[in-house]
């Protein structure tokens, strides 16, 4: 390829210093350049800059992103800086003592990586052409990074070609990155020094870096290609399906199999194999996102596997179902499907108030990133409820949401029931069995009552928080995992700590993003709108048609102060509406599990708290009888074994009641 020489349209012309100054002052002045003044890309830049109120005053960038930021960012753009790392480590060798210096930008030219002469780098920070700068055209006049990014192509500026005075002392030659697949600009690399360094071999050195880099991603494209098919004849060979969709790391569409393309056009679904096919929700990055990406309606969640391979998602393969198992599908009955499906979870968390208003704007802040949730409130409060919203709002909301009462499990089967256990590893263990670890596996784990795990099981679940991996019992393979983890708890785990039975390290893992959901004593102005939802509930599943609800029983719901929250009040108008013979709902007061002031107190006379004061005022109302449709298990609306756990952590003499 012959090159362009110096003074020709494509390189400056150190010699024409003055005259280009000199067409920079009459072009402030009036917005016009003589005819062949400028090179074609300088004279178009200035316009732009001058169109867009660019200060020609401007000595420097204007602003550089706080570290944190910064960080982010370059998470963000982390395959870009790795593909990048080769080029960038040579730099550092050839360019020191070379007066310049080599960088990578992000597609809006915020700087990710510099490297090269130290002292060029120390000259640098006098303009701010640094990690964290932004070098667009609108920040900083006519520069090559700004520039190349602005005409999508390579460019070199030298001196008084830079629109802002404080730039002009500086020679810079860039081009723009690509993404090998569909073409989009990436980023921007560029080379520059002080004016005294130019040299027209400076674009050449960056245009060659950047094919270098473009091909190491172009090499990652194909091996993460090869992968992803690996899985998908994996499931071939042990699925009966009706067909697989192959999607890359970025939700585009790469490959259907035959079975796919029969079944796909029974849907009356037509996808093209083409760069700009893609689906937004099934984008690696799509939890960087504000909000979560929704699917097409034609597709449902249970189809969705996206494939993991060292904590990263590598693609995502759609496993359509077989036609032969029933009529597949069209378009609209799948989105009605998937609406039915998120209905229940939408409309069981019920209310309008403030507090229950704040904690939803928690949910949707802390849905979208991957952080550990620990969600505090008393029995009742809607605990799973608020889990599944976070699950179904995240990027693993295609994947499975498995849900485990710590406190329903024995003791001696929690640890073998989270991690899984191999055959033989104690009595009874006839086989393998997979943990809910496992099951859950580029989904979410709901640990309810994570403050009854004993402390061995304790110790292992730190484990899987600190290092993603874990060890089913009785094996000896360490077994890495992918999955987000939400506990719950009604108890008061500083206490606990205190007392020595939770450990303070498990405690600071699970509680980076506490939710703490409000009792329904201190909303009580949701308690209206829960009603009417119960009673329309209920009185559709029972055949009854309820014209009115009674003032006075009305008010008694709002009077009473709910022990049980809203799993009790749910309780109570079930079996209301299974009594009451009018179109008019009604309940009846003794049903409340009132505060009993009068009930035993069993053991020292200390603060009690008020979930052993809700489970004494039941055990008192029952009479000391724990299970069945009338024990104060059904009462405060939990598990008889979970109630029994409680009744032994907390010390209570449920033999006491059985007189009162």
């Amino acid at each position: 390829m012959k090159t362009p020489q110096e003074g020709s349209p494509g390189f400056p012309d150190p010699g024409r210093e003055r005259q280009i100054m000199a067409a920079w002052e009459r072009f402030l002045q009036n917005g016009e350049v003589a005819p062949n003044t400028l090179r074609a890309p300088i004279e178009s830049s200035w316009s732009r800059c001058l169109s867009a109120g660019v200060d020609p005053a401007r000595v420097q960038a204007p602003t550089v992103l706080p570290a944190e930021e910064l960080m982010t960012l370059r998470a963000l753009h982390r395959e870009l800086i790795e593909a990048s790392v080769p080029i960038m480590a040579q730099a550092r060798e050839f360019l020191s003592a070379s007066g310049t210096i080599l960088m990578l930008t992000d597609p809006r030219g915020i700087v990710l990586q510099t490297e090269g002469d130290p002292s060029a780098l120390e000259a640098a920070l006098d303009i701010r052409l640094m990690t964290g700068a932004n070098w667009t055209e609108l920040n900083c006049g006519t520069n090559a990074i700004g520039t190349a990014l602005s005409t999508r192509g390579p460019v070199q500026v030298h001196a008084c070609e830079h629109f802002c005075i404080g730039i002009k002392p500086w020679t810079c030659s860039a081009t723009v990155v690509h993404d090998p697949v569909n073409g989009e600009v990436l980023g921007a690399l560029d080379v520059s020094g002080l004016q005294r360094t130019f040299n027209h071999h400076c674009l050449a050195l960056v245009l060659t870096a950047a094919d270098r880099i473009e091909e190491r991603l172009m090499n990652r494209e194909m091996e993460l290609g090869e992968r992803l098919l690996v899985a998908g004849l994996g499931r071939m060979s042990r699925l009966a399906t009706g067909g697989l969709l192959f999607f890359d790391r970025k939700g585009r569409f790469i490959k259907a199999d035959a079975r796919a393309d029969v079944s796909l056009k029974a849907m009356a679904i037509k996808l093209e194999s083409k760069a700009d096919t893609r689906i937004d929700a099934f984008s690696a990055d799509s939890s960087a996102a504000v909000g979560q990406p929704g699917l097409p309606e034609w597709l449902l969640p249970g189809w969705v596997e996206p494939i993991i391979e060292g904590g990263r998602r590598i693609g995502t393969i759609v496993v359509l179902p077989n036609p032969s198992q029933g009529k597949p599908l069209r378009p609209a009955q799948a989105a009605e499907r998937v609406r039915n499906e998120n209905l229940v979870l939408r409309e069981e968390i019920v209310g309008a108030s403030p507090a229950l208003q704040a904690v939803l704007s928690r949910v949707s802040k802390v849905a979208p990133t991957d952080s550990t949730v620990l969600i505090i409130g008393e029995t009742g409060t809607g605990k799973e409820l608020i889990a599944r919203a976070i699950h179904q709002r995240s990027q693993r909301a295609a994947r499975a949401f498995v849900s485990l009462n710590c406190a329903a499990i024995p003791q001696s089967l929690i640890t073998s029931e989270l991690f899984g256990h191999e055959k033989g590893a104690f009595t009874g263990a006839l086989q393998r069995r997979l943990g809910r670890f496992e099951l859950a596996e580029g989904g979410t784990i709901f640990l309810d009552e994570v403050g009854d795990l004993p402390m061995e099981t304790q110790i292992a679940l730190l484990r899987v928080l600190q290092e993603r991996e874990f060890e089913r019992v009785g094996g000896t393979e360490m077994l890495r995992c992918d999955v987000r983890v939400i506990a719950a708890t009604n108890r008061d785990l500083h206490s606990a700590i205190a007392a020595g039975s939770f450990r303070s390290d498990l405690f600071y893992r699970l509680n980076v993003f506490p939710i703490e959901l409000p009792p329904l004593r201190e909303r009580k102005e949701d308690i209206p709108i829960l009603v009417n939802y119960f009673v329309n509930r209920y009185a559709q599943r029972a055949g009854k048609k309820i014209d009115s609800i009674r003032k006075k029983s009305l008010e008694a719901l709002q009077e009473y102060s709910w022990p049980g929250n809203v799993r009790e009040l749910q309780n109570v108008i079930e079996r209301s509406l299974i009594i009451v013979d009018t179109n008019e709902f009604s309940v009846d007061k003794n049903w409340f599990s009132h505060e009993f002031q009068s009930s035993p107190r069993v053991g020292p006379a200390s603060s009690v708290s008020a979930e052993q004061e809700q489970i004494e005022a039941a055990l008192a109302q029952t009479k000391g009888k724990v299970s069945g449709r009338h024990g104060a298990a059904a009462i405060l609306g939990i598990p008889a074994s979970t109630l029994e756990s409680k009744i032994r952590t907390l010390r209570i003499n449920k033999h006491a009641y059985k007189g009162a």
